[in-house]
Parts: C-alpha cells; sequence; structure tokens
C-alpha cells in the first residue's frame, strides 16, 4: 500500500491526481475507501456530478458499474 501525497483533504476535495494512494483508492474504492469517501462518492455517481480528478473519475466509473451490476442481480429471480 502506497502513501498519499501532501494534497487537500479528501473528504472535502476528492481523490486527488498525481496522489499514488488516491490512484489505488480510484481503482479498488469499495476495499479501501472509508465510509465517508465512498459515500460521497456514490451520491456523486447518483446526482450524475462531474469528477473533481481523473482519479475520481476512474472511483466513479467502477462505483457505477458496481451499482450497474447489483441492479441487474435485483432483476433475477431464481
Amino acid at each position: 500500500m502506497s502513501v498519499h501525497t501532501f494534497h487537500p483533504d479528501t473528504h472535502e476535495h476528492g481523490l486527488v491526481d498525481g496522489c499514488p494512494r488516491c490512484a489505488e483508492h480510484a481503482e479498488h474504492p469499495f476495499e479501501s475507501l472509508d465510509s465517508r469517501n465512498l459515500q460521497a462518492l456514490i451520491a456523486r455517481v447518483e446526482d450524475e456530478a462531474d469528477a473533481r480528478s481523473d482519479n475520481e473519475a476512474r472511483a466513479m466509473r467502477v462505483i457505477e458499474a458496481t451499482m450497474r451490476r447489483a441492479k441487474l442481480i435485483g432483476m433475477v429471480r431464481l
């Protein structure tokens, strides 16, 4: 696991480009983000808000894909 570079708080400013740890969060948001950051990104996806960085856009794509899969799973009857 890498560490964050010095940057503003992700809770207020989102995931930052150029930060190795933020890049890891972007790849695996469900596994690595704290609940506050994850809930904020889920809300941004639901609200169709713009990402504040490339890393945040990557995380939002992962979250959106997971949300779509969850919706499809809910439609399946066994």
